[in-house]
This record gives structure tokens, C-alpha cells and sequence, in this order.
């Protein structure tokens, strides 16, 4: 990948050497479509995280661990999983990520969903913990 950091990244280019491994690898047509809808959809879904103010960091780590997961389907049902914003399940005493789970997308996730209705504490304290994880910096301005 680029040497660039990824704060300062555009997602677009973070995906364009995945959309050109699909164009170029030799693999059937069929995975090959399967591929690259797969990662046009994930565009998309991160243009919409975009409009909404999302970091370009955590959209770029999006676009690379989903464009990784893609890479690798070879099914139309994988790829349906990978395609879509995984949500956790919660085991009763904590949230348990998916095979697919992307942690950027599922705190992008919990933000989205706190807009909505108040998190419960559990939820909160799965929202801190991803967002402690992924903006270590931004979360030591925390005051708690």
C-alpha cells in the first residue's frame, strides 16, 4: 500500500490496486464479477459514511479490510456477509464480532445507532472500546 498515512488517504485510492488485482487475476468470470460488484458496493457504502463526516482514517481501513475479506470470497453468500455493516452478537455479557466484522465500520455503526435512541451500557461501553482502539489519540481528550 501506499506509504501516504491513511488520515490523509482517499478511500478510492486505497481500493483502486484491489479493483486492479480483480481486473487482472486469473480467476473465473464469474468470481471475478462476484469481486468487483462486491467492492463497488463497499464504495458505496463508504461515499454514504463519507456525506456523514466519517474520518477518511477510518474509511480507508474500511475499503482495506473489506477489499482483504473480498479478495479472498468465493461465494455469492460470503460475499454478501463481507458486503454488508456486520454486527456484532451479544452473548449476554458482552458483544462478540463477526467473522467479517470490520471494528471501524461497527463503531461507524454505533455512532449511527446512538443518534437514533440512547445506548444502553453495554453498548456504550462497546462503543468506547472501539472507539479507544481506533483513535487512541483522539480518545486520551476524553475526560473519563
Amino acid at each position: 500500500m501506499n506509504a501516504k498515512p491513511l488520515e490523509k488517504m482517499d478511500f478510492t485510492v486505497v481500493m483502486i490496486p484491489y479493483f486492479a488485482e480483480v481486473i487482472t487475476a486469473d480467476i473465473s468470470d464469474h468470481i471475478r464479477m462476484l469481486r468487483f460488484d462486491a467492492m463497488k458496493r463497499v464504495q458505496n457504502y463508504l461515499h454514504h459514511y463519507e456525506k456523514l463526516g466519517y474520518l477518511p482514517k477510518l474509511l480507508c481501513a474500511i475499503a482495506e479490510k473489506k477489499c482483504e475479506y473480498i479478495m479472498a470470497a468465493t461465494t455469492k453468500a460470503d460475499v454478501e456477509q463481507i458486503v454488508k455493516p456486520s454486527c456484532p452478537h451479544y452473548d449476554g455479557s458482552k458483544f462478540v464480532p463477526g467473522q467479517y466484522s470490520v471494528p471501524e465500520e461497527e463503531m461507524i455503526c454505533w455512532s449511527e445507532t446512538s443518534l437514533k435512541a440512547p445506548l444502553n451500557s453495554e453498548a456504550c461501553k462497546r462503543y468506547l472500546e472501539l472507539f479507544k482502539q481506533m483513535l487512541p489519540e483522539e480518545s486520551r481528550l476524553l475526560p473519563f
